[in-house]
């Protein structure tokens, strides 16, 4: 699809998904949230949960139309109207989705989760999505995939969890939900705020003469919200995670200390084992990773993209302090948190932006390396916990990232010595790193963790007789003999 787009129609798009984004966590008051977050459900809480938010959809539907236009005039670009007019149809699919989608997750059922949104993606993306796009509807293309993909999704949800609705249902039914959805839209709103708030200033401060390339405007606005959703690629699962396996996960156990602390630190741990060694990986082969998803008109973009790489692991656990703070009912104090958040990432996108994008980028890992450390401060005082034993659950994932570094200089500096296609460089960067990952899970397993947080153990527990893990299995039990 970027291919086939401009990086004007990236930038207009860029600005549109920003906004509808933001608008639509007021458009459902957190009323997914609270369906997941509370234990027990009634039939008329279900019932009225459902009409609020179809009522809310239709009403955002139809005043994003209207306030289209004042959209238009203040980013001043004209075609910005009439994309959001249309892209506002999808407040109205989502919220015929909420209670499905909710009660899904809340069940913890999430093949169905993936089914739907798996058939959605493909659907609304890949067949009609990329098809408009080749038969030159240019943005069309891009609105009516995403629009596509809601209702392929909405549609599944309901013929997978169908919910079965009351003719009467009170406020009352539904006013503690409402509480609680209060504080989940104070703080999703926040945290949305934050994560998009730099492609809106970008798009409307952006001065032509702080770039490289004489781009415009709109332009530049397309490179950096290309360059920041490559850095939310990782993110994205793994919030999916947060937001469907860990909040539902620690919802049910809100009240047993012993089970949260353990399920953080294990989260903790494997979220450092995957994503810190992914990140150094993604520095050193920004180049081919922006060649590969992006094309060869955003060769601009790869400074940017790298600068955003380093942030991506501190994002990663930030989600996880997300998903406390939602399960045990601390969305007021962790909403002023996102609060200063916002605060950081609109000056230092303002002021960063006389260095260019890249001057951007640094200001938003600042703003989230501060992030990080206040938002995991109050996770670990509400599940009790110290910061200590959280980086002792880290060092597995820190001493891989060093490994990877050393894998990835090597690769760097053989390939330095050739001239071959951008994908191979990457297939052998991956190698290299593999191996050497490979290499140390034979020799020194112990390094993975200690007890039930190693993964190898456990892979080696389920699977005795493959043949790796037979050998990294003896290697752990002969140095736990002596």
């Amino acid at each position: 699809m970027v291919r086939q787009l401009s990086k004007d129609d990236m930038g207009v798009m860029g600005i549109a998904l920003a906004l509808v984004g933001f608008i639509e966590i007021f458009s459902q008051i957190g009323i997914g949230p609270a369906l997941i977050q509370r234990k027990d459900l009634s039939p008329a809480q279900i019932t009225g949960a459902f009409f609020i938010s179809l009522l809310l959809g239709i009403a955002f539907t139809v005043s994003l139309y209207f306030l289209a236009p004042v959209a238009g005039k203040f980013w001043d670009h004209a075609p910005l109207t009439p994309v959001l007019q249309v892209i506002g149809l999808s407040f109205l699919i989502s919220a015929l989705s909420i209670v499905p989608k909710s009660l899904i997750i809340k069940e913890m059922q999430f093949k169905k989760l993936f089914f739907a949104s798996a058939t959605a993606m493909t659907i609304g993306n890949l067949v009609i999505g990329i098809t408009l796009a080749m038969m030159g509807y240019k943005i069309w293309a891009y609105v009516f995939a995403l629009l596509s993909q809601n209702l392929i999704m909405t549609v599944a949800f309901w013929i997978q969890h169908p919910v079965s609705l009351k003719a009467k249902w009170n406020w009352s039914d539904v006013k503690g939900m409402m509480s609680y959805g209060a504080g989940s839209t104070l703080f999703n709103m926040f945290n949305y705020a934050a994560t998009k708030a730099d492609t809106l200033i970008v798009g409307k401060f952006f001065d032509v003469g702080a770039g490289t390339s004489g781009e415009s405007r709109m332009a530049a606005t397309g490179v950096y919200d290309r360059s920041v959703w490559l850095m939310g690629l990782p993110i994205t699962v793994l919030g999916k995670l947060s937001d469907s396996v860990m909040f539902s996960g620690l919802s049910m156990i809100q009240d047993e200390k012993q089970k949260l602390q353990k399920a953080f630190f294990g989260g903790a741990y494997f979220i450092a084992l995957l994503i810190i060694p992914a990140c150094v990986f993604m520095v050193f082969f920004t180049e081919e990773i922006v060649l590969l998803f992006l094309g060869k008109q955003y060769l601009s973009a790869i400074p940017v993209v790298q600068i955003l790489f380093i942030g991506v692991a501190i994002r990663s656990l930030i989600k996880l302090s997300d998903a406390v703070v939602r399960a045990l009912k601390a969305v007021y104090r962790a909403s002023l948190i996102k609060f200063f958040f916002l605060i950081l990432v609109c000056a230092g996108t303002y002021f960063g932006l006389a260095g260019g994008l890249t001057g951007v980028a640094w200001a938003i890992v600042g703003a989230i390396t501060i992030q990080f450390i206040v938002m995991t401060w109050l996770s670990l005082r509400l599940i009790d916990a110290d910061f200590s034993t959280m980086l002792g659950k880290m060092v597995p994932g820190l001493i891989l990232g060093l490994i990877v570094l050393f894998a990835s200089l090597l690769a760097q500096w053989i390939l330095g010595m050739t001239e071959l296609n951008f994908v191979i460089n990457l297939l052998i960067g991956i190698v290299f790193n593999a191996l050497a990952i490979l290499v140390i899970a034979v020799q020194s397993p112990w390094i993975f963790g200690k007890g039930s947080d190693n993964i190898l153990k456990t892979l080696a527990g389920k699977y005795p007789n493959a043949p790796i893990l037979r050998t990294v299995h003896k290697k752990m039990n002969a140095k736990k003999r002596r």
